[in-house]
């Protein structure tokens, strides 16, 4: 794995660095094909997003595509950037003058169950609490770190609930259901990440005849849907069932054509650039 430390081959940061004492700064994994990285748009924007929030100076655009590319490898793989504050003294009153650190790290090829293989989903003790930064990627991730640590053996993945018990997101993606022909993903309601494919169906799902939105989802409606998706960098589209229930698969949805229709976004988001 390739590491790209301001641009330059390392594995170290200044151990005063405020991303890591206090987790002071953003980041952004994204997909990349070959030396590009997949709906860098939407990728770029919420990073700065999050910076502005933070009164970070972004980097350079072009610095990031870069050192993105310098990163990746020949296939489809994963990489992600990093920006912190970077170096300040002890306490949290930020530097006058702050020297961003930017990180730049490369991954293997990506590799993803078989599309045929349905993403078994289990319920998380831990909470999905306010965000400081709504949907934005900040290195606050504690609450991601404990959920993932209760996955069970055969987990793909876990939901994340709020203090009143609705569904806001997954571990480490967003949800989906599929209501009466409609697609629908829980309303943030300043929890979790605003992922870019979440973002992307969203706007274009409708051009394929599915409407979609988001709505107060809670798991007995997850459960009652007749069909769950994941939605990542990584997962692209993917079927999911709970655990401890059967496949809903086709369910109310023969004669409809939506199972095609869902098929062919799944292919449109895995075959973006």
């Amino acid at each position: 794995m390739t590491i790209l430390v301001n641009g330059e081959p390392g594995t170290t940061v200044e151990a005063s660095d405020r991303g890591l004492q206090f987790g002071d700064g953003v980041f952004e994994t994204v997909r990349m094909q070959a030396d590009r990285p997949v709906l860098w748009g939407w990728h770029w924007a919420r990073l700065c997003r999050g910076l502005e929030l933070l009164g970070i100076p972004p980097p350079s655009e072009r610095t990031c595509l870069e050192e993105l590319a310098r990163v990746s490898i020949d296939v489809a793989s994963m990489a992600k950037l990093i920006v912190t504050r970077g170096p300040g003294p002890r306490g949290y009153a930020v530097p006058a003058r702050p020297r961003p650190t930017r990180v730049v790290m490369g991954g293997a090829a990506v590799d993803i169950p078989e599309t045929s293989h349905m993403l078994r989903v289990g319920v998380c003790r831990t909470r999905a609490a306010p965000s400081p930064a709504p949907g934005c990627k900040h290195l606050n991730r504690l609450e991601n770190v404990l959920a993932r640590r209760e996955w069970g053996g055969d987990w793909d993945e876990g939901l994340m609930l709020d203090a009143g018990g609705d569904v806001r997101c997954a571990t480490q993606s967003n949800v989906f259901i599929l209501e009466e022909g409609v697609l629908l993903t829980p309303e943030l309601a300043g929890h979790g990440v605003a992922g870019t494919r979440r973002g992307w169906l969203l706007e274009h799902a409708g051009t394929l005849g599915v409407a979609a939105r988001t709505a107060n989802l809670t798991l007995e409606r997850i459960g009652r849907a007749d069909a769950v998706f994941l939605t990542s960098a990584r997962l692209g589209l993917r079927r999911a069932v709970l655990l401890g229930q059967e496949s809903s698969e086709d369910r109310n949805l023969r004669g409809t054509g939506l199972p095609g229709r869902i098929r062919e976004l799944g292919e449109r988001i895995n075959a973006l650039d």
